[in-house]
């Protein structure tokens, strides 16, 4: 079944190609004038979210958006550190996977920033249209703002544990603080309309965001406040969804499905420091076919499903408990940090930790419990660059396929922004490379 669908996939592709050539030679044919009249098979007028019947439409779509870039980011941020590597033959991807700066190329761009900017704006757009309507135009205007906030506040999120500056709406550039403080306000209200509403679930996954971008910030009191508010057992997850593939689990399509990725070597059998495997990291070798024909294809056991349908829809966390446990354990360290791992240790079950609960040590724990607890969940990447974590393969180790490793700790803006936005001054943009770029 799997390889009937990667030639499914396969054929697609070629598909598309010829669809896109043959369109070319037509237009050719028939001349200039009418290029800027064709219509788009597809697409629907953005008056259509300007109707206040269609509000829970338009913060749908608003969720779909950020729900298919986050499953991208991941994936993306994954291949950048030490979490997944690229198992095809493609140069293109390659800079990614070594972390070198030539990762700034029209592709990437339209792989992540697009994406991630589209959910940017459709859920300000949501934001901004909700705000204006009332509550006879739009009786559930609380909840829908509530969502719109929500989903806002984590978009920004990602942006910013992603890329070294993004821009909205054509402006400058913005760099990852003024990104966190973009989130934090979204979270802000998100919090404020969730409690009108009475949206328990809205208003927890908001304190999980607040917690994680005031955390950033250096925020230390502001971000244990909203991470103790946090319920034992909270998961908010994307819906993803096997029938539709703009939803499917981008993990496991792109590993088990299409033999693209697999976890990073050094990254498939992560332990605690006296070296007891974490079931929380597991990985397990399937026998998909890589596209490289050379790697072997390990998944993340969390995303590995019994079969196709089940695989595609399994749910990327995006705001949980766990996580908030870990901001708290960093924000109090010492033996309250210590405390809190272990809490979180016995309920897998693992052994406690024992060790020093000096500064530097704790710091190191909470580093390593990080990277296996939020496994392939898209925060290895930030943490690299915040908790200034050794490269893993380091820097300057020969890639595998030519070259050497960099040392990118952020993704600069790519030339899709950069060269359509006239306030973006190019001498100033940041290359997100260790040692020239302050750490946030």
């Amino acid at each position: 079944m799997k390889a009937s669908r990667r030639a499914r996939v396969r054929a697609l592709a070629v598909g598309l190609v010829v669809v896109v050539a043959g369109a070319a030679l037509t237009e050719a044919c028939q001349g200039t004038s009418d290029l800027l009249s064709v219509q788009v098979p597809n697409s629907v007028s953005s008056t259509l979210f300007n109707d206040p019947v269609n509000a829970t439409l338009l913060v749908n779509s608003a969720i779909g958006a950020y729900e298919f870039a986050y499953g991208i980011d991941i994936r993306v941020t994954g291949i950048a550190t030490d979490e997944l590597a690229d198992a095809t033959l493609a140069s293109g991807n390659w800079p990614l996977d070594r972390r070198d700066n030539d990762a700034t190329t029209a592709a990437y761009g339209a792989l992540l920033y697009s994406p991630i900017s589209i959910s940017r704006t459709i859920t300000d757009q949501a934001i901004n249209n909700l705000r204006g309507w009332t509550v006879a135009q739009v009786p559930t205007r609380s909840t829908l703002l509530a969502t719109a906030y929500l989903y806002s506040g984590f978009t920004y999120a990602n942006m910013g544990m992603t890329f070294c500056q993004a821009a909205f709406d054509g402006g400058a550039a913005v760099g990852q603080l003024g990104m966190f403080a973009l989130a934090q306000s979204r979270f802000d209200s998100a919090i404020v309309w969730a409690t009108a509403a009475g949206q328990t679930n809205i208003l927890n996954a908001a304190y999980v965001g607040r917690a994680r971008v005031r955390l950033y910030q250096h925020n230390l009191t502001g971000a244990a406040s909203d991470a103790q508010l946090v319920p034992a057992g909270f998961v908010f997850n994307a819906n993803n969804d096997a029938t539709n593939a703009r939803r499917y689990n981008n993990i496991y399509a792109n590993i088990s499905v299409t033999g693209n990725n697999t976890v990073e070597p050094t990254s498939r059998a992560l332990t605690t420091e006296t070296g007891q495997a974490d079931p929380r990291s597991a990985t397990t070798l399937i026998t998909t076919k890589a596209a490289d024909g050379v790697s072997q294809m390990f998944i993340p056991s969390k995303y590995n499903g019994a079969s196709l349908a089940a695989g595609e829809a399994i749910p990327f966390p995006i705001a949980r408990y766990a996580e908030a446990q870990l901001i708290l354990a960093e924000v109090q360290g010492g033996v309250a940090a210590v405390t809190i791992i272990n809490a979180m240790r016995a309920a897998v079950p693992l052994a406690p930790y024992t060790g020093p609960t000096d500064a530097a040590s704790i710091t190191a724990l909470i580093a390593s419990e990080r990277q296996r607890v939020l496994f392939v969940e898209g925060f290895r990447f930030f943490d690299v660059e915040r908790l200034n974590l050794a490269f893993v393969p380091a820097a300057a180790a020969t890639y595998r396929l030519g070259g050497s490793y960099g040392a990118t700790v952020c993704l600069p803006l790519p030339s899709i922004e950069y060269l359509n936005n006239q306030n973006i001054v190019q001498t100033t943009m940041i290359d997100g490379v260790r040692g020239d770029f302050p750490t946030p």
